[in-house]
């Protein structure tokens, strides 16, 4: 026997939707328990008990059909699920064994090397196999030739070649029992057998029906193995193809760090796991450099820092690190590091491969050398978050990744680590725009960037600043509230055109604060002058002491000092009360919209703007905002200007005109007026007749340019452009 009956390959798998399996101990038969086929015209394979003169009635004999019936359908729909070959064998067996009455049976299968192989068994050791080696050799015989035919059978007990003949070549059954025997194919080439233990004692009938309901399971069963197969080839080519996309993307480029990043992402599609992180370097250099699913890493984070002292640990030894939350003893300073990372990732399978360090294969006729032991790069970090199983497909696949992920590690490494990489990339890129056969394409192409940058540097183009702003008075009253109040009264228009004189009254607020503070101190002052009164009277009367009439003219200058003090909080209160009226500081045009609806009856503050008078003749100017980065330029032309700058601009409201000016300051401080960042206020006079008086209004949006010489046409374009690339480099040196 290529295998020890009494060791079998025995998988017992549950399967919670497989319907309920009748043992053969539960089961109701024949009092004689022989089962034989009727006359009666049965489905494939199905056995019902044979009639006897003392034999069961026709309703145990249904029952016994239907129980049957039950256990084929139960068999079709095994087949036809996605089970394992295991879970398949059990329960095909157990229904063929239970549906037969049988002793037990055995599932035989051919390995790689052709041999027939036990993958399942059921009450074998009742064979009595398992203590008579002999008998194990004419058993497997038996079992090759039924095989090689290809045909079911049913083998006699004790029957076979003399033990002394040809036992040992055409095999027997040593056993007590009848062995009813189908094979299992796939495409017609037999894979493996069915054996079934029978009892002896039943009639030729019987025994065929054994027969033909074994050969019918056997049937179910190479349906199942067949289609087994073809998933199997499936799940295969599914494999090669993740094999050869993870192949082609890990081997694609030679920079490093996205070397990395392919093999971090990549490999963890093919290893079918939760994360996968690579960590280069070897020691206190160990660092996480990508992690399956990160675009970046935390690195002061308490679990990367873990894992890198881990897979610096790991390397150090230079033997692969799995753990499955029962692993074997580790020594002390790995197994301390390997706890402190579970605690904090909550990982249930772990594994930690080193990357050594891959050599060029020397030729044939070169003499070999002295091996070297490879030298470390890093490490490949596996993770299962939730399954801590280690399969053989996963160890497989990990294997796979570490050898081609070392592979194209070490060859990114030394592509990166050649002198002056960069520039040699650029002069292979130059070198090849010069062959044969773009030589002429290059010509051409080399000719018209001569040209037009000789046209750029040669031709003068007058250079300009631009910059926004608006249109100001030079003079402009703004009227301000002197005190807090409400805006009772406004004596101003909503049209923004009115015109005022000098002193005008504008509005009148209220103030109810001071007039009951003005009411009380008057109060107050004619409370005195009353009792000055009446203690001048008394004193004038006569016939008082002394000490009487001077309490009495003390009395009288207490009131007179307090109605001085009152008298000048009342004439303060009183020029409070003047201030709110609100008057023009000067003659012109109020040049505010909606002034009444947006005063009337509203609180005003002390200082808040109220309205803006305009001169009549004011003399209009523009405000522009210059930039920070072109102040430069403005003041290289204003030191070698002879006269005024020239300015040009347009209003927003008027477009398609261009005015002109000249510059004639620029303010020495810096502000944030706009998105643009820091700007200086720079003043332009013009001819304030070229524009329509209707345009000259406060706050015109103007764009301009001011003219600052003349520069080449390259510099006019991309004077900005080549101001950025100076400012970068003067961070780099």
């Amino acid at each position: 026997m290529s295998q020890n009956p009494t060791n079998p390959v025995s998988h017992r798998g549950t399967d919670s939707t497989q319907p309920h399996i009748v043992r053969p101990s539960q089961r109701s038969i024949p009092a004689d328990g022989i089962a034989a086929p009727t006359s009666e015209k049965l489905p494939p394979g199905q056995v019902v008990a044979e009639s006897s003169g003392s034999g069961p009635s026709q309703n145990l004999v249904n029952q016994t059909r239907q129980q049957i019936r039950i256990l084929a359908a139960e068999v079709d729909q095994l087949a036809k699920s996605g089970c394992t070959e295991e879970e398949f064998f059990e329960g095909f067996l157990t229904r063929s064994t239970s549906a037969l009455a049988s002793i037990g049976g055995a599932i035989w299968m051919l390995d790689d090397q052709q041999q027939l192989r036990l993958r399942y068994q059921i009450n074998l050791k009742q064979t009595g196999l398992a203590e008579r080696p002999a008998a194990q050799t004419q058993h497997h015989r038996l079992l090759q030739r039924v095989l090689a035919k290809g045909e079911s059978t049913l083998v006699a007990p004790q029957s076979g070649a003399a033990e002394s003949t040809d036992a040992a070549t055409e095999g027997a059954n040593p056993t007590d029992f009848l062995l009813v025997l189908a094979p299992l194919s796939i495409d017609q080439k037999p894979v493996g057998l069915i054996e079934i233990f029978q009892r002896s004692a039943t009639g030729p009938n019987t025994q065929q029906g054994y027969l033909r309901f074994l050969n019918q399971m056997g049937e179910t069963g190479s349906r199942y193995l067949a289609n087994h197969r073809i998933r199997s080839f499936a799940a295969q080519q599914q494999m090669w193809h993740q094999l050869e996309q993870f192949i082609r993307s890990i081997h694609q480029g030679l920079d490093s760090k996205k070397t990395v990043y392919t093999l971090a992402n990549e490999s963890r599609r093919l290893i079918d796991c939760d994360r996968v992180s690579v960590a280069l370097g070897t020691g206190r250099n160990c660092r996480v450099q990508a992690v399956s699913g990160l675009d970046s890493i935390e690195r002061r984070a308490d679990q990367v820092k873990q894992l890198n002292l881990l897979a610096a640990a790991v390397i150090k030894t230079g033997q692969p690190l799995w753990y499955n939350d029962q692993h074997d003893a580790l020594p002390p300073q790995l197994e301390t590091k390997l706890q402190r990372y579970v605690d904090q990732s909550h990982t249930k399978m772990l594994a930690v491969i080193p990357l050594l360090e891959t050599r060029e294969t020397p030729a044939i006729d070169q003499p070999s050398k002295k091996k070297k032991a490879a030298k470390p790069i890093g490490a490949l970090i596996v993770e299962q978050l939730s399954d801590s199983r280690i399969t053989p497909t996963t160890q497989q696949r990990v294997d796979v990744v570490v050898h081609h992920g070392q592979t194209a590690l070490t060859n990114a490494n030394r592509y990166s680590s050649i002198f002056l990489m960069p520039l040699w990339q650029v002069l292979g890129k130059v070198c090849r725009i010069f062959n044969v056969e773009q030589r002429w394409k290059t010509a051409v192409a080399t000719l018209a960037i001569v040209g037009a940058g000789l046209f750029l540097s040669m031709f003068p183009y007058t250079f300009g600043l631009s910059a926004n702003g608006r249109l100001v008075p030079e003079t402009q009253f703004e009227v301000f509230a002197q005190t807090d109040g409400t805006m009772e009264e406004v004596f101003v228009s909503d049209t923004g055109d009115t015109v005022v004189e000098h002193q005008q009254v504008l509005g009148r607020m209220k103030n109810s604060d001071i007039e009951l503070s003005i009411s009380s101190i008057r109060g107050q002052i004619a409370e005195a002058e009353s009792r000055i009164g009446a203690n001048a009277q008394r004193r004038a009367a006569g016939r008082l002491e002394l000490n009487e009439k001077t309490e009495l003219e003390t009395l009288i200058r207490s009131d007179k000092q307090k109605i001085v003090s009152l008298e000048r909080e009342l004439q303060i209160r009183q020029e409070e009360q003047y201030l709110l009226t609100v008057a023009s500081p000067s003659a012109g045009r109020v040049v505010n919209w909606n002034v009444k609806q947006n005063l009337t009856n509203r609180p005003v503050t002390r200082g808040q703007n109220l309205m803006t008078i305009v001169p009549p003749e004011a003399v209009w100017e523009l405000e522009l905002q210059m930039p920070e980065r072109r102040l430069a330029h403005l003041f290289r032309a204003i030191k070698d200007g002879d006269e005024d700058l020239k300015v040009t601009f347009g209003l927003v409201s008027n477009p398609g005109t261009e005015y002109t000016g000249k510059l004639i300051s620029v303010d020495r401080k810096l502000e944030v007026y706009n998105d643009d960042g820091n700007a200086a206020l720079v003043r332009v006079a013009f001819e304030n007749e070229e524009i329509a008086e209707d345009l000259l209004r406060t706050e015109t949006r103007v764009t301009a340019k001011v003219h600052c010489g003349e520069r080449s046409i390259g510099y006019v374009i991309f004077h900005e452009l080549i101001e950025t690339v100076q400012s970068k480099w003067m961070l780099w040196f």
